[in-house]
């Protein structure tokens, strides 16, 4: 009787472990984030907009600002077996930065920035729906009227198109197969520029910008 009643027990087992088998091989593969996508992105900028004039005493000035941020993004990545996924991503956006500051009787200095885009590489670990990453690439920064205002004399004020270096770090979650939300930070660094070599209006006037972006976006798979 012992023996029949651990023969049952024994085939019972079995047949509970095949069944939980076939119910773990039914169950849906976890998210993968392999596709393309577009999507939507806003946020805030911080611009720090450091402007030397030699001539002038002090020589250093403050143009830094905070603007909101709205634009769009589009890119593309590949998730490897180890979960490990790489991608490229390009973003633009338009930003609102502007500062005023007084230099030399009435005259002021103006730097303001209009819009802002970059072209990154990125790297992430997939965690199911969830997607941490690092980014890096190429920033580019559009300064426009930046120059000297004074009552007296009139503008002398300029546009210039930076290229830099950027950097930074998010997460995006998968609410479903198609859409995704996101939020990044990244750091864009740009070499100074003097203005003097745009005009002989102006003296040696150096504005070397870099930017802080916080952002969140909404991206659709396709």
């Amino acid at each position: 009787m012992n023996k029949l009643f651990l023969s049952a027990l024994f085939f019972g087992a079995l047949g509970s472990s095949a069944f939980a088998a076939d119910a773990v091989s039914l169950e849906a593969p976890s998210y993968n984030w392999t596709g393309g996508y577009i999507g939507a992105v806003a946020g805030v900028n911080f611009l720090r907009g450091d402007v030397t004039i030699p001539a002038y005493n002090p020589s250093g000035y403050n143009g830094d600002s905070t603007s909101a941020s709205i634009g769009g993004q589009i890119g593309y990545q590949y998730q490897f077996e180890n979960n490990v996924v790489l991608g490229a991503e390009a973003r633009l956006v338009a930003v609102f930065n502007k500062k005023t500051v007084p230099t030399i009787g009435t005259e002021t200095f103006e730097t303001a920035a209009d819009w802002q885009g970059d072209i990154v590489a990125k790297a992430g670990y997939a965690m199911g729906n969830l997607l941490p990453y690092i980014k890096g690439g190429v920033a580019f920064l559009h300064l426009h009227d930046t120059g000297y205002s004074d009552p007296g004399f009139g503008d002398a004020k300029f546009d210039r198109t930076y290229t830099g270096w950027t950097i930074g770090v998010g997460a995006d979650y998968a609410l479903n197969d198609k859409w995704i939300v996101g939020v990044d930070y990244a750091y864009a660094h740009f070499s100074d520029h003097n203005f003097q070599d745009d005009s002989t209006l102006v003296g040696p006037t150096f504005v070397k910008p870099s930017t802080h972006t916080v952002s969140i976006s909404l991206n659709y798979r396709f």
